[in-house]
């Protein structure tokens, strides 16, 4: 991707069309980061709709930092928080 640093691990998912979106008129943008030990991370970027292609290029290296802030927050996780991600599983705190 261009413009992302070499040490971000992203892949577009293109065709992703889910609208989850808490903000009508905007555009999602999806992007999956993955780890080790198999859990995989659904990140996203929003954009509005009435942006123009001159809008949206002049904040893209903003948009570039949001996501690769996303990525980096979901790489510092250590697996046994991937793993709590994908089952569900809370700690029971000692109850």
């Amino acid at each position: 991707m261009a413009g992302v640093h070499e040490d971000v691990n992203l892949r577009p998912l293109n065709g992703f069309k889910l609208d989850f979106s808490a903000n009508p008129g905007f555009k999602k943008v999806f992007f999956s980061a993955s780890c080790e030990c198999g859990t995989a991370a659904l990140l996203s970027l929003e954009v509005s709709e009435e942006k123009t292609d001159i809008d949206i290029k002049a904040a893209l290296p903003s948009l570039i930092e949001r996501i690769e802030m996303q990525e980096k927050s979901f790489r510092r996780m250590d697996c046994s928080m991937h793993s709590m991600m994908r089952t569900g599983f809370t700690p029971d705190n000692g109850n």
